[in-house]
Parts: structure tokens; C-alpha cells; sequence
């Protein structure tokens, strides 16, 4: 589970190719003997670029840029907020691609959907068109971190009791009980929820104010008697003493609402005592009651500065508002991020607080496994358990041990209308998973001409290792609870028996050898280099597949795709062949003999030229230039869907040096896409009847050919789609550019 390496490049069917590294046969049925292993390629960076410097902005420059924000408090946790979406929109419906839309659909559907949407689209930009804005202010990340607790304490209790549930059930051997079983087990799971009751009491509502800006006072008005309109329903509910009226003014804005009264509450569900007795324990209820008596909701609306907001809080002085732009979250350094766009089109802007970000960093199977490890526990149907329950013990260790390498720092983020739309973000939380100190050596061969599809990583050893551990011992937990399931006795179900069946079979007659290959996969990956490089051009020869004419095949492009990394170990590469080869011929065999037919596996050819082996099975249309195929040298293996295409990328390999490059990048060429069309709708179109099967095709073809030209010809303002992660001063870097021209 190499991190940003996928398995297929070392599987099987391209076999092969790890195989071996025999040197000078032009044409071998078998694997050839191992070569001389190599060192793993150097890359040294070059010094990095200065950082260009970025002018410090003052609170009011920054609340000049970002709306409420000069208006929210120093200490606001979290901000999510959306920047001129008239702007946004009005950029979308200049494009020629939203003008196709639009006839498409009137074309297609008789119906335009800009008309149709006409009327409401400019009453709801009297609002949406200027801001809105979510924000929750001091006090949220425990309260996230508590209720990411109680979540996963529910995970865990649910899957013991549905574990132990299960096993009961299965232990009649009458699968039909587990229903009742279940709803029993749900009782039990909210009685031992209740001795989470730390966790309920520490709960409470964060400051959380939502509100958009409304064009002028007339919407301004509308959107605030609607909401007091909505919270007049509030007494009728709850009768006076449970909503009482308040009005309270933070930050200059007045506000006007409710407060839902924790004592009412607790009171009002006192009353109905003796059926929550019978899901809690009484002194758990008790505590239960105790804390929601302490706990009141404030709901309430009010304005400032065109600002329609909404507040829901435990208390009126949370609510995350203040006058003064140096006291405001504009003042935060922990905003500086957004000092360098300063005269930008901004259309959205993001901030999270440290804290948050911890707090959502969790795993998504340790509780179940400890869950299921605790329903087992006492049980008798599945007999013993230790062995299953210590793998599921480890899952959860493996998971810990994961998450640890993830570190985390306040996020900040902006959307950019500039040159298309840019998505930036800084900060927030890396799990670890590329290196980004690590220089990158191959990120230059994505730059030849018609690449559509580039990127350039190096993983971080660390992870990868942690992840492949993790990988195992799931995979081991679920096989030892299929094999405990498998020596059940259930009555009456066919799916069960079928399942039995499949599970003595692959146990019998495949388990080892598939073990085996699992260990040549890690074996081979031991022996590469942990950066990778993914190029994928437009410049290949068509292959002469059954059923495509010969003018395409001989006028067409065809799409090569290959992924390179590094070799640090051939003999490794070696190795893994050895173990896979052997092991793939145990399989064929046992397939042969269940199918009654002899099943030979086929073995890989190979080609060598300047040191570099090709391995590949032979089909009729295959050509040097549609080849699925691994290639090795001693400094470098590729798994290509051409044997030119790897021949060309080693030899830039050979030749590169490392870049200013590095973390992780990915870039797509909108023109190469495009003219690699427009090339197939000319080739088509010149030779349509015999490549389409005949003048009707043609005709039909000729039919949509004006509507195929006007989408390649709005095509042409979309240039560039681009995605990196890196570091920049020591914080994480995320980007992600949507280029318009």
C-alpha cells in the first residue's frame, strides 16, 4: 500500500515483468537471469526561490477584501463564507460553454434553463449575489471534539451489541431471531451510551452565527420579517415559559428572539421519566436531567451593515461579534494568508481554527473493531475468540499508529476569480502521506508535447509502511471472522450455504497462493524508489483493433498512459517475479482442474533495447506503440500501455535532473484534449462512411457535426487544470486552478 503508488504496477498480468533482468535476447519466452543492481538515482534540489514578500495589510484592509469578517470577533473559531456570487455568475454566463447549455437544452428539451430560472435567480441574488456567511465562534473546537468523541463511543457500543447479537443468534443456528436481537441490543446499547455521561453533559450549542448581505434595505427588510416570523413560532410550541423574549446588541448589530430554557426542558421530560428509566439507568437520568437544567438556547435574529444574521447560542455574549475592526478576526494573524491577494477577485474565503482541524482527525475502524472485539468477548457460537479478538486489537493499534503521522495547523482558504477560478488553501492537515521535503527528479517529463495528463510524487516511506500494516491486518481480521463464520450451522438459507461453500473452496485451493502473491507485491515494491511519475500523451499510434477501419487506424492518435518509478533493488524485482510466477501457476492449475479443462498460464515475452527489458503477452493487434507492458531497467521500471512510450520516458529519465518541485502535483491539458478531438472529428469526417459502417451513420454523424464544432470551439477557453500540495514557509500548500482564458 505504497502511498500515491498503485498495486498494478507491479501486478501480475503485466507480469511480469518484474521478472527478471536478463540482458541482449531480443525475443524470450521466459523470464531471463537477474541483471546488476543499481543505486538509486540522485536527486539534489536546487536552492529554493526566495519567497517573494508580501506587504502586511491593516484590519481594515483585510475587512475590505472579506465582509463580515471585520466584524466577527478576534477569537471566531470558523468562518465559511461566499464573496460576490453575482460576479461568479456573471463570469459562468459570458462563457461560450454556458451558451451551449442553453441551446442543448431548449434544443433537446424545448426549454431554456436560464429563462426558466430567470425570476428567481434575481430575487434570490438581492441576497446570494452580495455574501453569506457561516461562522461559530469561541468555544467550538471542544464541543466538535466532544461530539466526534460521542460519535465514536455510539460506533463502538453499536457493533458490540450488533456483534453479540449476531453471535446468539447464530449460535440457535436461526438467523430469523437476530431482528429481536437486534432490538434488544438496542436497548442495551443506549443503557451503556449513558455511562458516556461526561461526554452529554460537556455538550452544548456553539456560538454559531449565520446571515447573508442583502443588496438594499428593501431586501434587507424582508429577510429580517421573515425571520421573525419564523421564530414568533417558537412560544406557540414551547408556551411562554419555555421560549421567553430577549433582546440583546453585540457588536452594534440588535438583536431580537428567544431563549429556550434548559430548566423547562429537563422539567418537561421529567414527566416522561419512567420510559427514558427503561433505556438509562436511573442515576444517569438523573445526571442527564441535572445537565440540560444548565443548559439554555438563545435564537435570534438581527442586522448590521446590510448583514441579515441569525445567532443560536448557549448565552448572549458568545455570539461572535464586535465593533471594532482591530478587535475584529480581521485583526488575526492567523488570517495573514489572504494579504497577498489584495486587489483580487475574491469569491469565497474559508477559516479554521487548530483545533477543529485536530479534532476531525479520526480513524473510521478502531471502535468497530474494538466493538466487535467486546461483542465477542463471553460469547460461545463463533468458539474461541482470542485469536480474533487480539487481530482486531491491532487494527485499531495500526489505525493509532497511522493517524499519528498526521500533523495539523489552522486552515485558511480563498476561491480567486483569476484566470478561470483558483482554489487556495494553507494550512490545515497533513496525514503524512507524501514527502514534501523530498526534491523531485521526474517531474519534468510531463512537459513533452500532447501530454493530457501529468503528475509527480514522492511518498513518504513512513506512511506507506504504516498503511501496509494497517491493509494487513484488516484483511487478516476479515478473513479469521470469515472462517469463524463459515463453521456456523444455519437452518434453512441458501445464501449461507453458497457462502460456505465459495469460503471452503478459496481456504482449500487458494488461500496459500494467494498469501503468496500478496508477499511477491510487497517484495516488488520494496525494490522502487518511492517517487513516481504519471504521464499519459495523446501522441500514440491507433492500434489495428477488430472492427475499426483502416483509414483510422492509419490516420488516428491513440492515447498512451505510464507510470515510472525509480528501481533501488532489481534483485528484489527479481525475487517478486519468482514467488509470483510460481504462485500464478498454482492457481492456473487449480482453476484447470475445477474447470476440467487445462487452463495454461501464459508466459510473458520480452525485448531488450539500450538495457531496458520489456516483458508483455502478445496479442494480434498489438504494436510496438500499443503495447500493455512493464518495462525495467537497472534504474528504472515502467508500467506502459506502450513500448515507446516507456522507451521515451527512461530516456528522459536518464537525462533528468531534479526541479524546484516538489509534495505532489497533477495537471491536465484542456488544449491537448481538444485538439486531439477536433483531430478524430476531421478524420471521421473525412473518411465517415467507411469508418461509421455506411452513408446513413455518415449522414448522422454529419447531422451533429455543427453542434460538435461549437463545443470544441467553446472548448478553447478552458486552458488548464492544475493541483498541487507542497509546503511554503513550513505550512501546507494546497492549490487547485481551473484556467480560463
Amino acid at each position: 500500500m505504497k502511498s500515491f503508488r498503485s498495486w498494478w504496477s507491479v501486478l501480475p498480468a503485466s507480469a511480469l515483468v518484474l521478472s527478471s533482468c536478463g540482458k541482449k535476447e531480443q525475443v524470450n519466452t521466459a523470464p531471463p537471469a537477474p541483471g546488476e543492481v543499481s543505486a538509486t538515482p540522485a536527486a539534489v534540489a536546487p536552492p529554493e526561490p526566495a519567497a517573494p514578500e508580501v506587504k502586511a495589510l491593516t484590519p481594515g484592509e483585510r475587512a475590505a477584501m472579506l465582509g463580515i469578517v471585520g466584524h466577527l470577533s478576534k477569537d471566531t473559531e470558523s468562518v465559511m463564507s461566499i464573496l460576490n456570487g453575482a460576479e461568479t455568475v456573471k463570469r459562468l454566463r459570458s462563457l461560450k460553454a454556458w451558451a451551449l447549455l442553453r441551446e442543448t437544452a431548449e434544443a433537446e428539451m424545448g426549454s431554456d434553463p436560464e429563462a426558466e430560472i430567470a425570476a428567481g435567480a434575481e430575487e434570490a441574488g438581492k441576497f446570494l449575489g452580495q455574501e453569506f456567511f457561516l461562522a461559530v465562534g469561541k468555544g467550538t473546537a471542544p464541543q466538535f471534539a466532544n461530539l466526534v468523541k460521542l460519535t465514536q463511543r455510539s460506533n463502538y457500543y453499536q457493533m458490540r451489541v450488533m456483534t453479540r447479537a449476531f453471535v446468539e443468534s447464530a449460535k440457535t443456528g436461526d438467523l430469523s431471531a437476530l431482528e429481536a436481537a437486534s432490538q434488544d441490543s438496542m436497548t442495551e446499547m443506549a443503557k451503556e451510551l449513558g455511562k458516556e455521561m461526561a461526554f452529554l453533559e460537556n455538550l452544548g450549542m456553539p456560538p454559531l452565527l449565520l446571515g447573508l448581505k442583502a443588496a438594499d434595505a428593501e431586501a434587507l427588510g424582508m429577510v429580517e420579517q421573515n425571520l421573525a416570523s419564523a421564530l414568533a413560532e417558537l412560544p406557540a410550541m414551547l408556551g411562554e415559559e419555555g421560549a421567553t423574549p430577549v433582546e440583546f446588541t453585540q457588536g452594534g448589530a440588535a438583536f431580537k428572539g428567544y431563549k429556550i430554557s434548559g430548566e423547562f426542558l429537563a422539567t418537561s421530560l421529567e414527566e416522561g421519566r419512567a420510559e427514558i428509566d427503561e433505556l438509562l439507568e436511573p442515576a444517569n437520568v438523573d445526571r442527564l436531567l441535572a445537565a440540560m437544567k444548565t443548559k439554555n438556547l438563545v435564537i435570534a435574529h438581527g442586522s448590521l451593515a446590510n448583514h441579515a444574521m441569525l445567532y443560536l447560542g448557549g448565552d448572549e455574549k458568545s455570539c461572535p461579534l464586535v465593533e471594532k475592526v482591530e478587535d475584529s478576526l480581521a485583526a488575526n494573524e492567523a488570517i495573514s494568508f489572504v494579504d497577498a491577494y489584495q486587489g483580487k477577485q475574491l469569491a469565497g474565503f474559508v477559516y479554521g481554527e487548530q483545533g477543529l482541524a485536530k479534532a476531525a482527525v479520526v480513524g473510521s475502524l478502531k471502535d468497530l473493531a474494538l466493538g466487535m472485539r467486546d461483542g465477542l468477548a463471553g460469547t460461545e457460537g463463533f468458539g474461541d475468540t482470542r485469536d480474533l479478538a487480539s487481530l482486531l486489537e491491532l487494527v485499531g493499534d495500526k489505525e493509532d499508529a497511522l493517524l499519528a503521522l498526521a500533523k495539523t495547523d489552522a486552515l485558511g482558504g480563498l476561491i480567486v476569480l483569476d484566470q478561470g477560478v483558483k482554489f487556495e488553501l494553507f494550512g490545515g492537515t497533513d496525514r503524512g502521506g507524501v514527502d514534501h521535503e523530498a526534491p523531485h527528479l521526474l517531474g519534468a517529463l510531463g512537459g513533452s508535447e500532447d501530454v493530457l495528463l501529468a503528475g509527480n510524487w514522492v511518498a513518504s516511506a513512513e506512511y506507506s509502511k504504516r498503511a501496509r500494516e494497517y491493509g494487513e491486518a484488516m484483511v487478516e481480521s476479515a478473513y479469521l471472522m470469515a472462517e469463524k463464520m463459515a463453521g456456523l450451522e444455519i437452518e434453512d438459507s441458501e445464501e449461507f450455504a453458497q457462502f460456505q461453500q465459495y469460503f471452503g473452496m478459496f481456504n482449500d485451493k487458494f488461500r496459500a497462493d494467494t498469501v503468496a502473491v500478496w508477499d511477491a507485491l510487497a517484495t516488488a515494491d520494496s525494490g522502487l524508489g518511492r517517487e513516481t511519475a504519471l504521464v499519459v500523451d495523446l501522441k500514440g499510434a491507433m492500434p489495428p483493433l477488430p472492427g475499426v477501419s483502416q483509414e483510422l487506424v492509419d490516420g488516428g492518435r491513440f492515447l498512451r498512459a505510464s507510470v515510472i518509478s525509480p528501481v533501488t533493488d532489481r534483485a528484489k524485482l527479481k525475487d517478486s517475479w519468482t514467488k509470483l510466477d510460481g504462485s500464478l501457476k498454482n492457481i492456473f492449475k487449480t482453476v484447470s482442474e475445477l474447470a476440467g479443462e487445462d487452463i495454461p498460464m501464459q508466459q510473458p515475452i520480452s525485448s531488450e533495447k539500450d538495457g531496458l527489458m520489456t516483458y508483455f503477452f502478445s496479442f494480434a493487434f498489438m504494436t510496438d506503440d500499443f503495447m500493455p507492458s512493464v518495462s525495467v531497467s537497472d534504474k528504472w521500471m515502467v508500467a506502459s500501455t506502450s513500448k515507446l512510450h516507456a522507451h521515451e520516458l527512461t530516456a528522459a529519465a536518464d537525462a533528468a535532473t531534479a526541479g524546484s518541485r516538489k509534495g505532489a502535483w497533477l495537471e491536465l491539458d484542456f488544449d491537448a484534449l481538444r485538439e486531439f478531438t477536433a483531430d478524430w472529428v476531421a478524420l471521421m469526417e473525412k473518411n465517415g462512411e467507411a469508418a461509421l459502417g455506411g452513408p446513413e451513420q455518415l449522414a448522422a454523424f454529419k447531422e451533429q457535426l455543427p453542434r460538435i464544432q461549437q463545443g470544441l470551439a467553446a472548448f478553447e477557453e478552458f486552458d488548464q487544470m492544475s493541483f498541487s500540495e507542497r509546503r511554503e514557509g513550513g505550512k501546507l500548500r494546497t492549490s487547485l486552478h481551473i484556467k480560463t482564458r
